[in-house]
């Protein structure tokens, strides 16, 4: 039998194979502040127990920028169920970079599952 290659042993953790129960929310169009750009496809995960991913493909024209904001998310009421706060560093402009961030799990949000309907980026660059 041959040894595995270190490839083959490590492979990366996926949470949807971890937590397989999750909403999905896409954001079909660009989001854009001042020079910085989220493009289209950007996509956050809400899981049962809590647990979120936010992907996204994410630039700036110039160096030195820092993208700010707020995932919020909302039931069909529009009533805010929760947010949290996040910042990713582009450092470098003209550059497309992957903004990929998983966080939990959280009993809030595990509570707040059920209802959550929506989810909104507020942010700045």
């Amino acid at each position: 039998m041959e040894n595995a290659t270190t490839a083959e042993k490590l492979k990366e953790v996926n949470p949807d194979d971890l937590h397989p129960s999750y909403k999905p929310f896409s954001f079909a169009a660009w989001i854009h502040r001042g020079d910085c750009s989220i493009l289209p496809g950007a996509q956050f995960k809400l899981y049962e127990n809590g647990t979120t991913n936010w992907l996204c493909e994410i630039k700036s024209e110039d160096s030195g920028d820092e993208w700010d904001g707020y995932i919020v998310c909302t039931n069909a009421n529009k009533l805010e169920l929760w947010r949290d706060h996040y910042h990713f560093n582009i450092n470098d402009g003209g550059v497309t970079k992957r903004w990929d961030e998983t966080r939990g799990p959280d009993l809030g949000k595990a509570h707040s599952y059920a209802e959550a309907f929506s989810i909104s980026f507020v942010c700045n660059c």
